[in-house]
């Protein structure tokens, strides 16, 4: 699957958000590498080019890099149920290529976001597997890092086919479901503009307000429930850019699925590298630098229970 760049007009507005000034950026990922070298904690591998991609993502902050840089690393030492055997060809995460459609669309829509689609391609709630969902996502999201850059990411949650028990494997009452939305929200360099809910049960905002307490209000105030399928989504994009189900001319939700499957496939050996490099060395980490992920996972436990009880 390839992801298209940019077109000129979709290049213009991505350049009026983040304005791109090679020498700069230059001098700031020479600044980052400079600040990695003075952590012993932390890895020091990446290539310039992919700083580069991670300095786009922060809008050119190079302290917001530095931030997620932290995260970036100290996520995948400290949660290692998404960032540990992430062979392709593992069982767990085939079944869920076949179960689950994740998968990202190759255009952007014209202001320069880079779209996302989840749905369930199984109805068995045996083959829904947060853990296994969110392992492919992280995944996904890296292959991503090393190729492009984008504006900002519209996600498409389809609910259809979702029973009650979908959706209470989702609650955040499980752990694993806490830390998957803490690895998710802060560790990556990719900004949201939208997220869109299709087929949304009339229970919907039930649903939506056991997580609202978890969740930053910015994002929530990113979110629009539709109760219709993939039309909803033609106000506001262009319809061409979707799958063919939904009335576009991307290819059909099975063929974008598989295409994703593939390319991570093909990145396999990366997977297999990263998971033993991209971790931190918490034994030869500062005090003063433990991040604010960390301190949150810490207490993660105690609000568990505590969520539990109340």
């Amino acid at each position: 699957m390839t992801l298209l760049p940019p077109t000129i007009e979709q290049q213009k507005r991505i350049d009026e958000e983040v304005p791109s000034d090679p020498e700069m950026r230059k001098r700031d990922v020479a600044a980052i590498r400079d600040w990695l070298s003075k952590q012993p904690h932390l890895p020091n591998h990446m290539d310039d080019a992919r700083l580069e991609k991670f300095l786009f993502g922060c809008k050119n902050s190079i302290e917001r890099c530095k931030l997620i840089l932290e995260r970036y690393f100290s996520v995948r030492t400290a949660v290692p149920e998404f960032f540990s055997m992430r062979d392709p060809f593992l069982r767990d995460i085939q079944q869920c290529c076949e179960a689950i459609q994740y998968f990202v669309l190759p255009s952007l829509t014209e202001d320069g976001h880079r779209v996302t689609v989840l749905r369930l391609r199984s109805l068995s709630i045996d083959e829904f597997s947060i853990q296994t969902i969110s392992k492919r996502i992280l995944m996904v999201l890296d292959a991503r890092l090393m190729e492009e850059r984008c504006l900002s990411n519209i996600m498409v949650i389809d609910l259809e086919g979702f029973s009650v028990m979908h959706f209470t494997r989702c609650s955040p009452t499980h752990t694993i479901v806490r830390k998957s939305m803490m690895a998710v929200q802060d560790s990556m360099p990719l900004r949201l503009h939208r997220v869109h809910f299709l087929h949304a049960p009339a229970f919907i905002e039930s649903i939506l307000n056991i997580f609202y307490p978890l969740l930053k209000a910015k994002l929530v105030q990113k979110f629009r429930v539709h109760t219709g399928g993939g039309e909803e989504l033609h106000p506001y994009m262009d319809k061409d850019i979707l799958p063919k189900e939904w009335g576009g001319l991307a290819g059909t939700f099975d063929e974008l699925n598989d295409a994703w499957r593939k390319k991570i496939e093909k990145n396999r050996d990366w997977y297999l590298r990263e998971e033993k490099v991209s971790r931190t060395n918490e034994s030869a980490r500062q005090p003063e630098s433990k991040s604010r992920l960390l301190k949150e996972l810490d207490g993660l436990q105690g609000s568990f229970r505590k969520l539990n009880i109340d």
